[in-house]
């Protein structure tokens, strides 16, 4: 039996718009994405105690490793807090499988958070040749090459996953390839596919919401947002990108209020500095951007990875002090 489409997607493809005139619910804010924080929380004490049982679990060392390096890739730990015990599950990894594809992929994804670009690299390539169907290698090696804006190099990598990939895990990994390629046209119809096809997940809505943006459709953008948003239990990685599309269409003061709200909030959570800096973008506020990218320089951030090939950073790229960042952070191609 085919599945039913939600109305909100029945109104997305019929070209009609959603109104939050209010702003985003205030609850749904202050929570932050905890409840998909938790899940991860919940599921690295679950592999935790399935190695105490057995230290030599390597699959569950993999899946712990990769479960810390989620929790902050997602902004819900600092990178001092949620990377020390990914290392570590690592390198026990590591002992027992040195060549192993994915012991060889999380050692990229390492380098590659440490901004360690070569090593990243290497790393990735070998992954990929000790096991040429490991497609999570590949899209991460496609995300580094994206990083390094070698685009082509990063869609072929992605070409190879979709003839791999019946079930479409990765046409998301495949939409984020595509925005920073500006290929936006194409973004939209795929991620209207992805949301059709699983309407109550939030990551198709966060980036149809993103080819919204840079196709100047703000209506729709923000009502693709707010749904995002909605599942996604108010995730700051998703509330920046709303307040950064409220800012661009004009709804200043609602933006506004998202990026008070955050700066209360991070004097006693941590709340990723990028997410904060696109709302200031979106409202015209270039030196507090410029200032929270400075905050995520010094905190190593994993969202920098992107400074060279995100389009949100265009209307301060000519700034000396943007420019000071790519610089600082020593990357092989630019």
């Amino acid at each position: 039996m085919a599945k039913l489409i939600p109305v909100v997607i029945i109104l997305f493809l019929c070209g009609c718009t959603l109104s939050h005139r209010d702003g985003p619910d205030m609850e749904t804010m202050a929570s932050m994405g905890g409840e998909i924080r938790d899940g991860y929380l919940e599921a690295a004490e679950a592999l935790e105690e399935r190695l105490t049982g057995n230290p030599a679990d390597l699959d569950a060392l993999i899946s712990l490793a990769d479960t810390r390096i989620t929790l902050y890739i997602f902004g819900f730990q600092p990178r001092e807090v949620a990377l020390p015990g990914a290392r570590e599950a690592h390198a026990r990894a590591r002992e027992l499988d040195p060549d192993g594809s994915d012991v060889l992929m999380l050692g990229g994804m390492l380098h590659m958070l440490d901004w360690k670009w070569e090593e990243a690299e290497a790393a990735l390539r070998n992954a990929i040749a000790t096991d040429p169907g490991n497609l999570k290698a590949r899209h991460w090696y496609s995300l580094y090459l994206a990083a390094m804006g070698k685009f082509d190099l990063a869609m072929a990598q992605s070409d190879t996953i979709l003839t791999m990939d019946p079930p479409g895990d990765y046409l998301i990994g495949r939409g984020s390839l595509l925005y920073f390629y500006r290929r936006n046209e194409e973004l939209k119809d795929l991620m209207l596919g992805v949301v059709a096809h699983e309407p109550t997940v939030a990551w198709g809505y966060d980036w149809l919401g993103m080819a919204y943006i840079e196709l100047k459709e703000y209506d729709r953008s923000i009502s693709t947002y707010y749904r995002a948003f909605e599942l996604s239990n108010g995730t700051v990685e998703v509330g920046g990108g709303l307040g950064h599309a409220l800012g661009l269409a004009g709804e200043y003061r609602l933006a506004k209020r998202m990026a008070d709200f955050y700066a209360r909030m991070a004097e006693s959570h941590y709340l990723p500095p990028v997410q904060r800096a696109f709302i200031h973008i979106g409202i015209g506020e270039y030196g507090r951007a410029l200032e929270l990218l400075e905050q995520a320089y010094r905190e190593h951030s994993w969202f920098l990875v992107f400074i060279q090939s995100e389009p949100w950073y265009d209307p301060i790229r000519c700034e000396d002090r943007f420019n000071k960042i790519i610089e600082m952070m020593n990357f092989p191609y630019r």
